[in-house]
């Protein structure tokens, strides 16, 4: 691959980081939030929103490789329910 061609990729992430980011990033904070399965202790919940929104984070920042896999996953698994 040419430095051209490299640069023209980078370029395109760092500009649509910014569509694709906020949004699992927002979902795992939530998640995080309403996965406390009716448990009260504090730091549980800390660990829980912590946790998803680690995760959210990492699904925002890998975006080109995440979004393509999770929703194969979801096809693949929305498949196999039918069969």
């Amino acid at each position: 691959m040419s430095p051209f061609r490299m640069n023209q990729l980078k370029f395109l992430y760092v500009e649509l980081l910014p569509i694709f980011a906020p949004m699992p990033m927002f979902l795992g904070f939530l998640s995080g939030m309403v996965a406390r399965d009716g448990r009260d202790n504090p730091i549980e919940l800390l660990f829980n929103v912590i946790g998803y929104t680690s995760v959210g984070v990492m699904t925002g920042l890998m975006y080109p490789i995440s979004y393509p896999l999770l929703g194969g996953y979801v096809l693949y698994k929305n498949f196999k329910q039918i069969k």
